[in-house]
């Protein structure tokens, strides 16, 4: 529209909005309030029109819709207010997670905009340091409620599953459709300090993020964090050493047992929330082969197990490249345990990568049929079964059998297959043995036991 159009089709508006102006009354503030003064009048639609037509620099407040430009829709917007037009009342969308100055509260969200129910926009800014995670929810939970995430599973969602614990938005993807997802499993959004605009579009469950990362200043200094001290949030005596560009070393000794860790930057150590700082981490929990690729964020932790017979690590860094090399006096086991073997694992032994003394027993006369027997049996007891092949590599990005969902406890029904939730027969059953049974054609499994669900 050129301007001469533009001020005939505002010189219109704004009789029109001059005869209804003082209909308008604070109320209206909130919404279509232009200038901030209180009341929603003929002011306003001029502030627009001067920011259109050019002789206004300002376009504070101007985009009434909240679409990301300030157009035509705005004024019909304010319009539709001094005649007394109620806005379509949408679906809520909201932001849960670091953004605008929050964390991960299910009562606490940044809502979207929306002015057709099917494109909702927002602005956002990141945590100044280190990552920041979000998802998205139609529904916030109550803050009294104690049960707050549960309330709102069913509202929830994400992006569409990538090979890491959560979707990682690079500068690359930035204007680019990143697909979403409900169902069960979608991942948080992962992103490094910066202001953004998010537009989603919720009929095709697309989300197009525009904006700029903050320029990050290169962390010179790089700590050892993991078991062997603690996961101390304070603790920097595990610090490496520099060597040429941007390569990175440490020594350490007296290694025994599984040994967990991550690398944590030193903001980490000054952040209001250590963890949020910046940290090189495994791409999956657990991973314990000797060279590969570091991930930025907090994510998996490495864990190089105590099957290994290491007694010292020189682990290098290449922070520029997200590279790694561990050279020690131990190794990978040679075994190669069968796919076809199932072993349990749970919070009886510590949920434990490498301990491998609970095995199932093929079944003589149905190869598909797997029993165990565990004694000793109190207090609730977590499990999930794990394939051998698992003892071997990533051993929980390997293939497991699961329940649908976490803390399913009924004493039989059917298996899932992949890492889901964890199966729990609860203290209250009275169990002091099990004798788990699994169908690994058919799915199912069934568990015999001298205790009984409570009434």
């Amino acid at each position: 529209m050129n301007k001469k159009l533009l001020k005939s089709f505002f010189a219109v508006m704004l009789a029109m909005t001059g005869i209804l102006a003082t209909s308008s009354n604070a109320s209206a503030a909130v919404y279509g309030d232009v200038n901030g003064d209180g009341d929603v009048t003929a002011a306003d639609v001029t502030m627009i029109y001067n920011y259109m037509l050019g002789t206004s620099t300002s376009s504070a407040g101007c985009d009434v819709n909240g679409d990301g430009d300030v157009t035509a829709t705005d004024v019909t917007a304010v319009y539709n207010i001094l005649l007394g037009v109620t806005p379509q009342e949408f679906e809520k969308i909201y932001i849960l997670g670091d953004v605008n100055g929050n964390s991960w509260d299910p009562a606490v969200g940044v809502e979207m905009t929306t002015t057709d129910g099917k494109i909702y926009t927002a602005a956002i800014t990141t945590k100044a340091t280190g990552y920041s995670y979000f998802s998205f929810t139609t529904m916030l939970a109550n803050p009294e409620s104690e049960t707050g995430w549960d309330d709102i599973a069913p509202y929830r969602f994400g992006a569409v599953p990538s090979d890491d614990y959560n979707f990682v938005v690079t500068e690359e993807l930035l204007g680019t459709e990143i697909a979403l997802t409900t169902e069960e499993g979608f991942q948080a959004l992962q992103m490094a300090p910066g202001s953004f605009n998010l537009s989603l579009d919720r009929e095709n469950m697309k989300l197009t993020i525009t904006g700029e990362f903050a320029p990050q200043q290169p962390t010179e200094n790089w700590y050892l964090v993991g078991t062997f001290n603690g996961w101390s949030t304070t603790d920097m005596s595990y610090k490496f050493t520099k060597g040429e560009g941007n390569v990175y070393s440490i020594h350490v000794d007296n290694v025994s047992g599984d040994f967990w860790f991550k690398i944590a930057g030193e903001d980490c150590y000054s952040a209001a929330n250590f963890w949020d700082g910046t940290m090189l981490s495994a791409a999956v929990d657990g991973y314990g082969e000797l060279s590969g690729n570091l991930v930025q964020g907090n994510q998996g932790a490495f864990c190089i197990p105590a099957s290994y017979g290491c007694t010292y690590l020189d682990i290098t860094i290449d922070v520029e490249n997200l590279t790694y090399t561990i050279v020690t006096d131990g190794h990978k086991p040679d075994i190669e345990p069968d796919a076809a073997d199932w072993y349990l694992v749970g919070n009886f032994n510590d949920w434990s990568t490498t301990d491998m003394s609970y095995p199932f027993v093929q079944g003589a006369e149905n190869e598909n049929v797997y029993t165990i027997h565990v004694d000793n049996v109190s207090g609730d007891f977590w499990f999930k079964i794990a394939a051998g092949s698992n003892y071997s590599g990533s051993f929980w990005s390997g293939t497991f059998l699961s329940a649908a969902t976490d803390g399913e406890s009924a004493l039989s029904g059917s298996l899932v297959l992949g890492n889901a939730g964890a199966f729990c027969i609860p203290g209250s059953y009275g169990c002091t043995y099990l004798d788990i049974t699994i169908d690994v054609e058919n799915m199912t499994y069934s568990i015999a036991t001298d205790g009984q669900p409570a009434n």
